[in-house]
């Protein structure tokens, strides 16, 4: 049901309120990002705890992630040569990943207008989510 919203308002021809859903939490992510330092993931009490440091960033990077976008599952394959792709049912996007000093940074065609957006990731107290700019993330 998610996936025909989420198509419903990715096809219309209104696309900019999906876009802009997306956009929102999508926005440096994924995926990948302005760290919220006591959000609950979840409701599984983990708070956020730390700021993931630039090395354990290029650590986890390449990989695959789950992101949970504004409540859609949205899938990240992230490629060793810095390409990025994102999946949600049968609609997708591609674009670019980098580490940059502290903070992740993704571009996204479709999904971010092309636009580079970067943030800082912060790990979870306990766990292996990861949240940056609202969206919690893990490798799969």
């Amino acid at each position: 049901m998610m996936q025909d919203e989420f198509h419903k308002h990715m096809t219309e021809a209104g696309t900019m309120h999906a876009r802009n859903m997306l956009r929102g939490g999508l926005c440096a992510m994924a995926l990948l990002l302005l760290a919220l330092s006591c959000t609950d993931l979840a409701g599984t009490g983990m708070a956020a705890e730390r700021q993931v440091a630039p090395h354990e960033l290029r650590k986890m990077f390449p990989g695959q992630f789950r992101a949970l976008v504004r409540g859609f599952d949205v899938r990240f394959i992230a490629s060793r040569d810095g390409r990025l792709k994102g999946i949600y049912g049968s609609l997708t996007d591609t674009g670019r990943w980098s580490v940059r000093g502290n903070r992740l940074c993704i571009m996204l065609k479709d999904w971010l207008d092309g636009k580079m957006k970067c943030s800082p990731v912060r790990r979870a107290a306990r766990g292996e989510w990861y949240v940056a700019s609202g969206i919690r993330f893990r490798r799969m």
